[in-house]
C-alpha cells in the first residue's frame, strides 16, 4: 500500500503586485524588501527540490534493486510445486 504523500519543500509565495499604482509607489521600498526574501526563499525551496529529486532517485534505485533480487532469486508462484 503506498504511503500518503509528505510535503518536503514548499515553495514561498511570491509577493502581491497586483495593487494600485499609487500602492505600489508608496510602498516600493517594502515591497522591494518582499521581493529580495522572497529570491533569497525561492533559492532555498530549488535547493530543496534538488535535495528531494537527489532522495527520491535514491528512493528508486534502491527500489529496482531489491525488485531485481526478487525476479532474480524468488521463484514465480506458477513455479512452485
Amino acid at each position: 500500500m503506498a504511503q500518503p504523500e509528505v510535503i518536503r519543500c514548499l515553495p514561498p509565495e511570491a509577493p502581491m503586485t497586483e495593487l494600485p499604482v499609487e500602492v505600489l509607489a508608496e510602498y516600493r521600498a517594502e515591497i522591494a524588501s518582499e521581493f529580495e526574501a522572497y529570491f533569497a526563499a525561492i533559492s532555498d525551496h530549488i535547493a530543496c527540490l534538488d535535495e528531494e529529486r537527489g532522495r527520491a532517485m535514491d528512493e528508486a534505485r534502491a527500489a529496482t534493486e531489491a525488485y531485481a533480487r526478487l525476479t532474480n532469486t524468488t521463484p514465480a508462484a506458477k513455479d512452485l510445486p
